[in-house]
């Protein structure tokens, strides 16, 4: 009975222990300044207790580095400059419709670049972050003796708020008809 106890009682302690091991959720995704293209977008994500780390000096002004527009007066005081009272522009998220649209012009200029095959589609899309999506897609072609697939994978990023589409991977494969 005691032994039940003992082993029980261990079970539970190594349990305890490796819950107090495991990665916080702030810890699953982690940001630092260079995620952020301005000081007022990476004020967004200073959280209570700055789990991120983005407010080194602990003054409450995140990512104080990065250019303006920022979430706070310029230490000068006084009215900031026409430019700077403007609101700022709100996190750019890819949507993946835009990237898919992005995809398929990758797809048709991979098709008009390559004889062997003669048209191409888009599958499935995939967000990765804010501003990432991988799609996959497909080029086919046919000749009297050969069949052409071949399989892509494009990488969308959203670059300056806009998408940008390359090419990840591409496989061919060419099977003989006759």
């Amino acid at each position: 009975m005691s032994l039940r106890i003992s082993l029980l009682l261990g079970l539970a302690l190594a349990a305890t222990a490796a819950l107090a091991q495991a990665p916080s959720p702030a810890a699953a995704q982690d940001y630092d300044c260079a995620n952020f293209s301005t000081q007022a977008e990476a004020q967004e994500y200073l959280l209570p207790g700055d789990p991120y780390r983005l407010d080194g000096d602990s003054d409450g002004i995140a990512c104080e580095d990065l250019p303006c527009p920022c979430s706070y007066e310029s230490p000068g005081g006084g009215e900031p400059p026409p430019e700077e009272s403007t609101p700022p522009p709100r996190s750019y998220h890819l949507s993946r419709g835009a990237a898919r649209r992005a995809a398929r012009a990758e797809v048709r200029e991979f098709v008009g670049r390559n004889f062997q095959v003669t048209s191409g589609s888009v599958g499935h899309c995939q967000r990765f972050s804010e501003r990432r999506v991988d799609c996959r897609g497909i080029a086919r072609g046919r000749t009297d003796n050969t069949r052409t697939t071949c399989r892509l994978r494009i990488v969308v990023r959203a670059v300056n708020r806009q998408p940008r589409a390359r090419l990840a991977s591409v496989r061919c494969r060419t099977v003989d008809t006759r």
